[in-house]
């Protein structure tokens, strides 16, 4: 989407070949707005030379004063690729409810619209971007719109050139005519777009393209196919959103680091799935096993990460209270106070670490929660609804038995993760208080499987 960030951009601050660029990397960037694009082929994409483009590059991550960098440097691995910075990133970062936006039309990345000039390319999105807001292949300005005064970028003879490159290069996609209002006789310009033009646009496929390239990477050298692609990446979409649907009042800090955690869990999951697929190819002809089977590992990879953050935060928690413990013995050594105001910033970032590390931990452990309580309420809500069919002892041994595959997995799961915390975990931090999150969880977890349990047991059998 080129949301009205960029849009506004777009029309104030780039040249044609920026313009091209910008373009370029809104149709190749993932989830995250990284372009998946080596400079070679960004290049060859937007139509000029490499060292062209690195000017351009240049220009776009240096800061520019009140605006925000176009491209932010991202590393992954050796590599050095770029972030783009303008809009929501992809469709992840979209509100339905306030954000508005203009498709990718085809006619955007044709060789016709690249010859025209800055002019003629501010045009045609500022009538591209109005059809698509208001889904209408006929739209129209005031003319003040686009000449408001005298230091506007268009002047009345830029517009008329504008308009005739327009017609010359891409006449068979819109016409642009001049009209005057009935009442108020103020002119207009009305763009007239070709029919179905509104629905030919361009579809981002920078994600599936990363996701086909991370499991060939993990070793399986065989080819996924769209249906199986689109099942996977809902289940890695999920992940993003609800990581992120609770950041809407905490610091950028955060945002950010569960950004990248989404990623991590992601990422590392399609590996270990690329991993496991020689042995398990009858996935791939059964797209939603295929993601069912990915959602596990993730979820065993996010319940990690949630062990991980819960241990971080409950180390900064002791070296908090040893900070406290040593400024109370100082200041009884040396029988003056210490200054206040020093101590606590001195201590506020390690605060804003332990802030952190909590937030996130709650987020992995309510995302672990929900994600269990769905597997598990699907097993009685599926027996129920056989049940309005019919149902056998056979089928409720059936539900019970996968019921308590769910809880040993999970089970043998949180066992693991005892062990290594105690093995490799800050040794500075009791064992019980290391412990305090998996046994807890482990509890809350025994209570939970006995009640459904039970409610399955309840659960009427047809005659």
């Amino acid at each position: 989407m080129i949301y009205e960030e960029t849009y506004q951009y777009l029309l104030r601050n780039v040249s044609s070949t920026e313009f091209d660029t910008c373009l370029y990397a809104l149709l190749h960037s993932d989830w995250d707005g990284v372009i998946q694009s080596p400079l070679h082929m960004m290049a060859r994409g937007v139509g000029t030379t490499e060292k062209y483009l690195r000017q351009i590059i240049n220009k776009f991550t240096a800061p520019q004063g009140s605006l925000k960098r176009v491209f932010v440097p991202v590393h992954q691995g050796e590599d050095i690729l770029y972030k783009f910075n303008l809009g929501p990133a992809s469709n992840l970062g979209y509100n339905r409810k306030t954000d508005r936006y203009c498709k990718k039309y085809r006619f955007f990345y044709c060789d016709a619209f690249k010859t025209l000039t800055i002019h003629g390319k501010r045009l045609l999105l500022m009538g591209a971007f109005r059809m698509s807001v208001l889904k209408s292949e006929e739209v129209l300005f005031d003319y003040n719109e686009i000449v408001p005064d005298s230091n506007s970028q268009f002047t009345r003879k830029r517009l008329l050139d504008a308009v005739d490159a327009i017609h010359a290069a891409l006449g068979h996609v819109v016409t642009i005519s001049f009209a005057s209002k009935a009442f108020s006789k103020k002119e207009i310009l009305v763009f007239t777009f070709t029919e179905g033009i509104l629905e030919q646009y361009k579809e981002n496929r920078s994600e599936r393209t990363w996701l086909r390239r991370t499991i060939f990477d993990s070793g399986y050298l065989g080819h996924i196919n769209d249906s199986v692609c689109r099942e996977l990446e809902r289940v890695g979409k999920y992940i993003f959103r609800s990581f992120l649907q609770e950041t809407t009042n905490i610091s950028n800090d955060i945002q950010m680091e569960l950004q990248k955690l989404a990623r991590f869990v992601y990422s590392h999951s399609l590996k270990k799935f690329g991993q496991a697929i020689p042995a398990k190819e009858q996935l791939l002809l059964a797209p939603k096993q295929a993601s069912a089977y990915l959602s596990k590992i993730m979820y065993n990879e996010a319940l990690e990460q949630m062990v991980k953050y819960a241990h971080q935060a409950e180390s900064i928690k002791s070296l908090l209270e040893r900070v406290h413990f040593h400024r109370n013995i100082s200041e009884k050594a040396l029988c003056r106070e210490v200054n206040d105001l020093k101590m606590a910033e001195h201590i506020k970032p390690i605060l804003q670490k332990y802030h952190q590390a909590d937030f996130i931990r709650h987020v992995l452990n309510d995302w672990c929660e929900t994600w269990l309580i769905s597997r598990v309420k699907s097993v009685t809500e599926e027996f129920q609804a056989e049940g309005k069919r019919k149902s056998t002892d056979a089928d409720k041994q059936a539900a019970a038995e996968y019921m308590m595959r769910i809880r040993n997995d999970t089970y043998d799961q949180l066992d693991k993760l005892l062990t290594l915390i105690l093995k490799f975990g800050n040794h500075a931090v009791a064992p019980a208080v290391r412990n305090f999150p998996l046994t807890k969880k482990k509890e809350t977890l025994q209570s939970y499987f006995a009640i459904q349990k039970e409610r399955l047991d309840a659960l009427p059998i047809s005659s």
